[in-house]
């Protein structure tokens, strides 16, 4: 029998958590390489960085430029992210996160923080 640690428990809650986003109708839409993409853009917005579209094109070494691209574009159908265009050339675009992405973030951070949330109080009142 698997013994399963508290990191363990915490990550397959976390799993299972996430999974009932994906199904939630805001989200069902967001394919896993739309996910991925918005991931890897999250750390540029986190720190407040601005990324343009060229960059995020190259964000992944494993798709092409015009498979990041089409991911890009269906982002913004879907309302994931919003384009805004440099003030002083209009030709080059910057990707924002729009509210729908901070709501689908949010979730997440929810997600992990009730995951980790019911191991963490059985160990203070143990």
């Amino acid at each position: 029998m698997i013994v399963r640690t508290i990191e363990s428990k915490n990550y397959l809650n976390f799993l299972t958590r996430v999974k009932e986003v994906h199904l939630s109708p805001l989200f069902c839409e967001l394919n896993s390489a739309e996910e991925k993409l918005l991931n890897m853009l999250a750390p540029s917005w986190s720190s407040d960085t601005k990324i343009t579209v060229l960059k995020a094109m190259g964000l992944d070494p494993d798709i092409s430029h015009s498979t990041s691209h089409r991911l890009l574009k269906s982002l913004r159908l879907k309302g994931f992210i919003k384009l805004l265009s440099e003030e002083r050339d209009t030709r080059v675009k910057y990707v924002e996160p729009s509210e729908k992405t901070e709501q689908f973030f949010t979730q997440l951070g929810q997600c992990l923080r009730r995951a980790v949330k019911p191991q963490a109080e059985v160990a203070l009142t143990s």
